[in-house]
Order: structure tokens, then C-alpha cells, then sequence
């Protein structure tokens, strides 16, 4: 992505923060980002002392979206961020001095094996092709430690986001350069060798068609009205319950994997 585009995004990006749609919209992802992180860090043996997170989109714009600044805060591990773009590398090194910055590309890991105790992509993986997910998978797996857990989010393949890309066409909105959709079950098949997948989620729900009308609703309601209502429906999200149905015509998709020697002995879940 050349340095004009990158910063075409971030000024739009800080502009609609300050708009109905971008407080909404920044309030339910960093809500459900911070839930799945919250529930896959359960899964590590021990306080985890090492954390690498592979996008540093939401930490240079800041807000409820930035994982690392919260994940900090909680949890006081050294937390490693990584991106590809220099300008959000600068960016979120300025807005969170405390995270160990690195300008990089997740299909070529600058790490030693089993440095992290967790490793946290959250729709970093859909901005490569399809041919990069294995490769980028395998990274992960390598630089986890025994134990270690690997959270994987990505923008899914189905009928509804094939018209959400449509919409948004033809409303003139601009896509995120390189932005790709995958099929679960695709990536899925990227896992083993050690990598397996305790638990499955979806979130997303509010940002399927129509978009528009949903951030026209939620405008009107009182904050605490509609901060209230975004964390119950993360809660539903990650249902047992709902997910047979959700996970049709949600956004994102999750994966939580373990690193396990023993990967036959573990069966995953789905809420």
C-alpha cells in the first residue's frame, strides 16, 4: 500500500470516529475484540508473559479498538506489536510507547520459535491472498511456545459479504486495499502439525447489510443505552446456542488454537 493511500485511510478512519457510525462501529468491534482476547488468554498455562499482536491498524488510531493499550493494562506482559506499514508503525509506537514495535510481514516472522506465550491476529490474515494463509499460519505456529494460543480473526467468505462488497460499490465507500474474504472452512484446514482449534466464534453481526440503517438506529438511542446492547450481543455471539446460525452470515470469524505436542486428545468447541 503506497504512503498516500495509508494516509487517505487514517484521515478517514479519524474522521468518522467522531461520527454516529464511528463510535458504534469502534465501540462493538473493540468490544468483541477485547471478549475473544479475554477468553482465548484463559486458555494459556500460567500469566502469559509475552504477547505479540500482528496489526497496528487500531493502536495508531487509538480508542476502544486498541487491543494493545488495554491488553497492557490487564495484563502487564511484554507485548510485542507488528506491521507492515512504517506510518502505522510510527503512529502506534507514539500512542502506546510501551509496546515493542516491529515493522514486518506476518508470512516472514522476525522470530526466534516459541517466543510468545499468545499470538493475537485480528483481521490481519484477510489482507493477504489466499495463497499467504498457510504460510503466514505456519509462522504463527512456529513462533508460539508449547501451550501457547493462537487467536485468528478474518472477514468470511459468504453470500451476505459478497453484498456487503456490493453495497458498498455502490454507495462509492471506499474497500480497504488487499482486503480478502475466506472460507472457514479454508482456513481451518491451514491448522495442524501441533496447532489445533479449541474454540470457534463469531462476531460481526452488525456489519452486514444494510450498514446504514443499523448506525441510523443506533444513533438515536442514549451511549449507555447502546453500549449496553453492543456487550449483550457479543455475549449472544459467542452462544453455543446462536452459532450454528450466526456463523452463516457473521462478518468475522474466530478460531482459538492451542500449540499442543498432545493435539490428538483435543476436540474443539463452538461457543
Amino acid at each position: 500500500m503506497h504512503s498516500d493511500q495509508i494516509h487517505a485511510l487514517l484521515s478517514e478512519e479519524i474522521a468518522s470516529g467522531g461520527s454516529i457510525r464511528g463510535r458504534w462501529h469502534a465501540e462493538y468491534l473493540g468490544h468483541s475484540y477485547r471478549s475473544a482476547v479475554d477468553r482465548a488468554m484463559a486458555r494459556v498455562d500460567g500469566r502469559p508473559q509475552s504477547v505479540l499482536k500482528t496489526d497496528l491498524w487500531n493502536e495508531c488510531l487509538g480508542g476502544t479498538r486498541d487491543l494493545a493499550g488495554h491488553f497492557q493494562e490487564q495484563h502487564g506482559c511484554r507485548f510485542f506489536g507488528l506491521d507492515l506499514e512504517y506510518q502505522v508503525c510510527a503512529r502506534a509506537r507514539s500512542r502506546v510507547p510501551a509496546v515493542h514495535v516491529v515493522q514486518a510481514d506476518i508470512r516472514a516472522l522476525p522470530f526466534r520459535a516459541g517466543s510468545f506465550d499468545a499470538v493475537l491476529d485480528l483481521s490481519t490474515l484477510d489482507h493477504l491472498p489466499d495463497d499467504g494463509v498457510a504460510q503466514a499460519i505456519d509462522g504463527y505456529r512456529r513462533v508460539l511456545r508449547d501451550r501457547g494460543v493462537l487467536l485468528l480473526i478474518f472477514w468470511q467468505r459468504n453470500f451476505l459479504m459478497r453484498q456487503r462488497v456490493f453495497l458498498k460499490r455502490l454507495l462509492g465507500r471506499r474497500e480497504k486495499p488487499d482486503q480478502h474474504y475466506f472460507a472457514r472452512a479454508a482456513v481451518r484446514a491451514k491448522f495442524g502439525g501441533g496447532l489445533v482449534v479449541v474454540r470457534e466464534f463469531v462476531t460481526g453481526s452488525l456489519l452486514i447489510p444494510p450498514q446504514p440503517l443499523t448506525g441510523f438506529v443506533l444513533g438515536r438511542l442514549p451511549a449507555r443505552w447502546v453500549t449496553r446492547f453492543l456487550r449483550r450481543l457479543v455475549d449472544l455471539e459467542r452462544s453455543a446456542v446462536v452459532h450454528p446460525l450466526l456463523k452463516h452470515f457473521a462478518g468475522l470469524y474466530g478460531f482459538a488454537a492451542l500449540r499442543r505436542k498432545d493435539a490428538e486428545y483435543d476436540r474443539p468447541d463452538a461457543a
